[in-house]
């Protein structure tokens, strides 16, 4: 068994409990981690502003990875270190063509101001308005005017979780902007959504990973990761001890190693599979 020398987890429905914040014990686990000099990764679809929402500058991790790997940031000396965008022309083609295609979505601008968006509703959908309503509270949200460009770092659309529209839409557009990043993940405001989120190409949690392992120069081999949900797929397959929580859908119970839901510690099941701690720590 490879030693494991990097712990990477997700955060939300992963680490955090359902009031978002960290358990005891995995507080005590992750500071255990950092006694032994292990590297700690946080990877998250949260924007800059929502991770400082959950973690402050003293929580115990190295790195951070947000917005599903578009942007990192070495959480000790709190320097960005990765931020990655959609130019000008590319965004304006992406609007411009969702716009004829009559969907709905939303665009947020360049990191690490990645919460500030602008939306566009070609019909009524429930779960667009959720998700402006949710999110106008962390910065500005306004109604897209195709005639004022801007720089771009994510594109996100909603689709009913029964119908098949996200594979059709997903190879739509994959064929039209096959430099684009494509990754699916259920919705945290609806569970009859999920959503499609558009990166530049190379987004991902599992790039993010390997840009730290590059950093630190701990090999692949030497990785832990745990996760929740679709989102963290590439993650997982990147890590060489890959765990989902117990409250992850079934179809991720059936390709990776299961630990216990996040509500009883999972994240600290699973590192303590790998590491023992001093009981004297």
């Amino acid at each position: 068994m490879f030693e494991v020398k990097m712990v990477v987890t997700d955060l939300d429905g992963t680490l955090l409990q359902s009031d978002q914040s960290i358990s005891p014990a995995d507080q005590e686990t992750l500071e255990n981690l950092g006694t032994l000099g292990l590297c700690r990764v946080a990877a998250t679809g949260r924007n800059l502003y929502k991770v400082r929402l959950v973690l402050n500058e003293e929580s115990p991790f190295d790195y951070v990875i947000f917005s599903s790997g578009a942007g990192i940031m070495d959480w000790k000396s709190q320097k960005l270190i990765r931020a990655m965008s959609i130019s000008i022309e590319r965004t304006t083609e992406i609007i411009d063509y969702l716009i004829g295609e009559k969907y709905n979505f939303k665009v947020s601008r360049e990191l690490p101001d990645n919460h500030n968006f602008g939306w566009w509703e070609s019909y009524k959908c429930p779960e667009l308005s959720r998700y402006v309503d949710h999110h106008r509270k962390f910065g500005d949200a306004v109604k897209i005017d195709p005639k004022l460009p801007f720089a771009s770092s994510q594109f996100l659309m909603f689709f009913p979780i029964q119908s098949n529209q996200f594979g059709l839409v997903k190879e739509k557009i994959q064929s039209k902007f096959p430099d684009l990043s494509i990754i699916k993940t259920t919705s945290p405001l609806n569970s009859d959504y999920i959503w499609m989120e558009i990166f530049p190409n190379g987004v991902s949690k599992a790039h993010g990973i390997e840009e730290i392992c590059r950093i630190t120069g701990i090999p692949q081999e030497n990785t832990l990761g745990i996760g929740n949900d679709f989102n963290d797929l590439e993650m997982l397959d990147f890590t060489q001890h890959s765990y989902v929580v117990e409250n992850a859908p079934e179809e991720l119970k059936l390709r990776y190693l299961i630990s216990l839901a996040h509500h009883e510690d999972g994240f600290s099941h699973a590192v303590n599979k790998h590491i023992t701690f001093n009981p004297s720590l």
